[in-house]
Formats: structure tokens, C-alpha cells, sequence
């Protein structure tokens, strides 16, 4: 490490009285600065001073304590703002998991978009569920949902493989229940009858063959 300078270089010298500093201005700049910036603070733990700086750190002594002060007090700001996101987005999350029926129901009846997430979450409210046939990959799906004592309908598709998943393309829509009496008619194969009835009509007799 170089020997500490005891004087200020001529360089030094001529910005200070261009500037009106006096070299016990400038060591007072040096010791408010050793509190507040962590440069400073290592060059005097290695017994440096301001006159070892180069000009552009010299120029910069005298209001270096009032930038970090600055810096300090825009990051403390940066920090709480963060802390404060923070704060409401855990809030509105708490909020949206402890209402997500209400504001579900709300976005369905606003006929907004449900996100994907939203329409896999639905599931979890699921009190009936039918499937189509399968096909190579899927097979459509139609759940009802109870929300808010009140039913929707959800069409999807069910991944029949490990590789492929369930996909949600539609938005649910409400219904209602409607229970009614339904008459089937029924068509049955049975073995079909061949016997004939015997007729009712004698047959006439048939006379004796004369010999000529």
C-alpha cells in the first residue's frame, strides 16, 4: 500500500480555492462521510484521507454525505413501498381465497373471462359429473357446480394419459334443476313365431278310384 499523502496535491490545492474549501473543511467532509459511506470508511481504516482521492472523488466530498443521505432515504422508501405491495397483495389473496364463491359467481354473472386456474379450482365444487366417450387422448366431461346455493354448468376435457391434462376451454354458465316424469318407449328383439293356425274348413273326402 502507498504512503499516506500528508498534503493535498496541487491539483487538489487549486480546486479548493477555486471552491473557497479549506483543508480543514475538507477533513471535516472526510469524517461526516466516514459514518454514512462504506468507500470512505474502508479508504480511512487503511489509513487514507481525502488527499489520496483522485479529483473525481475530491469534487465529490462535499455533498457526498447529503447523496447517500438521499440514496439512503430513497431506498428506505423503495423498501416500505415493497413491504407495503406485499402487504395488500397477501390481503387481497386472503380475500379472494375466503370469497372466491361470491366473486366466482360475481364474474360469471358479469360474463367475465375465468382464467384457467379459476376454472380448475371450480372443480372443488363439483357435486355431479358425466363423461362422453373416450377418445385417444381425452374425453369430454360436463360437471354441475354448487356455488352460493346456486348450480353451474361446466364443460371440459379429462386427460386420459399421464402426459396429457385436463384442458378447460369453455366458460360455466348457470342452470337450474328441472326434475319431470319421462316415458320411455322400448324396443325389444324376441324370437318370431313360424306356426300356423289349422284350418276350420273340412277337407272334402275324396272318392273311390272305379276300376274300368
Amino acid at each position: 500500500m502507498n504512503k499516506a499523502r500528508k498534503t493535498p496535491t496541487p491539483e487538489q490545492k487549486a480546486w479548493m480555492k477555486e471552491n473557497n474549501y479549506t483543508e480543514s473543511q475538507m477533513d471535516a467532509f472526510w469524517t461526516e462521510n466516514i459514518e454514512t459511506n462504506f468507500k470512505i470508511r474502508s479508504f480511512n481504516a487503511n489509513g487514507m484521507s481525502w488527499r489520496d482521492l483522485n479529483m473525481y472523488l475530491v469534487k465529490q466530498l462535499p455533498t457526498l454525505k447529503e447523496c447517500d443521505a438521499k440514496a439512503l432515504a430513497e431506498k428506505k422508501l423503495e423498501e416500505q413501498k415493497k413491504a407495503e405491495a406485499a402487504a395488500q397483495e397477501k390481503k387481497d389473496a386472503d380475500y379472494y381465497n375466503a370469497h372466491f364463491e361470491e366473486l366466482m359467481v360475481k364474474k360469471i354473472g358479469a360474463k367475465e373471462t375465468l382464467t384457467e386456474k379459476e376454472l380448475r379450482r371450480l372443480r372443488d365444487y363439483e357435486i355431479e359429473c358425466t363423461f362422453g366417450e373416450n377418445r385417444r387422448w381425452t374425453r369430454s366431461a360436463h360437471s354441475i357446480l354448487s356455488l352460493c346455493d346456486r348450480f353451474f354448468s361446466l364443460d371440459w376435457e379429462e386427460g386420459l394419459t399421464e402426459s396429457q391434462e385436463n384442458e378447460y376451454m369453455d366458460q360455466p354458465y348457470e342452470v337450474e334443476k328441472h326434475t319431470y316424469e319421462k316415458t320411455i318407449t322400448v324396443t325389444e328383439w324376441v324370437t318370431k313365431n313360424t306356426s300356423t293356425k289349422a284350418s276350420s274348413t273340412p277337407v272334402p273326402a275324396v272318392p273311390p278310384c272305379i276300376p274300368d
